[in-house]
């Protein structure tokens, strides 16, 4: 069986995104939504959750482009590929990551929330050393899953971020498969996509999917126009 599950990222970011990730499940075809930790609207979006229960709630755990929780800002400031570097070669980055991950992490348990799934801003769980610090946080019963990245892109020739996330895709499987016991997704869509996915190209995808578990990433925003948050409330809509 091919289960096809859409994702919002950066939950807790603002209000702005925290409305239009609401309205995309209220509205739309939205699943779950994946809660920040530390920032301006994380309290907002804890209330939210607790106000829609069949939203599904994952952690997003982030390293860079956000309010560390347990400093005042981040060394390497928004880059992801600075973070990345930091953290495998200093040990000052690395013991930096590690009280994150667990300040973050408690952060989410004391919400009482249920986490169904697990990922991190800008993908940075795939880093062998984050996501071995993850794994190590997570409770032995946790039986959500982990965004795997197995990505796939809409575009028969995706431009310069779409061929390096495919071209890495395969290490990064191995380092998964390796470094976590939790279930992944089978494939990961929207990567070439960042704010501007499309229900036309989704639909079109989803029909070609094999069996498995197939992830489809969004990032509603609440701006105008908001093609995420649109392409969400179209995907609620039967199919011609």
């Amino acid at each position: 069986m091919s289960i096809s599950v859409f994702i919002a990222d950066d939950f807790g970011l603002d209000e702005a995104t925290n409305l239009a990730i609401v309205r995309a499940h209220r509205e739309g075809a939205l699943h779950g939504a994946s809660l920040m930790l530390g920032q301006p609207g994380t309290a907002q979006a804890v209330t939210l959750a607790r106000e829609h229960p069949t939203l599904q709630i994952g952690w997003h755990l982030h390293l860079c482009d956000s309010l560390p929780t347990t400093r005042a800002a981040w060394p390497w400031g928004a880059s992801p590929g600075r973070a990345g570097l930091a953290i495998g070669l200093l040990p000052g980055a690395r013991k930096l990551m590690r009280a994150e991950v667990r300040e973050q992490w408690g952060q989410f348990t004391a919400t009482g929330l249920t986490c169904a799934f697990v990922n991190a801003h800008h993908h940075l769980h795939v880093h062998p050393a984050v996501l071995r610090e993850v794994v190590a946080v997570l409770p032995g019963e946790f039986s959500g899953w982990l965004r795997g990245f197995d990505v796939r892109g809409f575009d028969r020739h995706p431009k310069a971020a779409g061929r390096v996330a495919q071209w890495l895709g395969p290490a990064v499987r191995w380092w998964l498969r390796r470094g976590s016991p939790l279930r992944t997704s089978d494939t990961l869509w929207g990567v070439d996509r960042l704010f501007r996915m499309q229900a036309g190209e989704i639909r079109a995808a989803i029909k070609t999917l094999p069996r498995g578990f197939h992830e489809f990433v969004f990032h509603p925003r609440g701006t105008t126009p908001d093609a995420d948050l649109e392409a969400l409330l179209q995907l609620r809509e039967p199919c011609d």
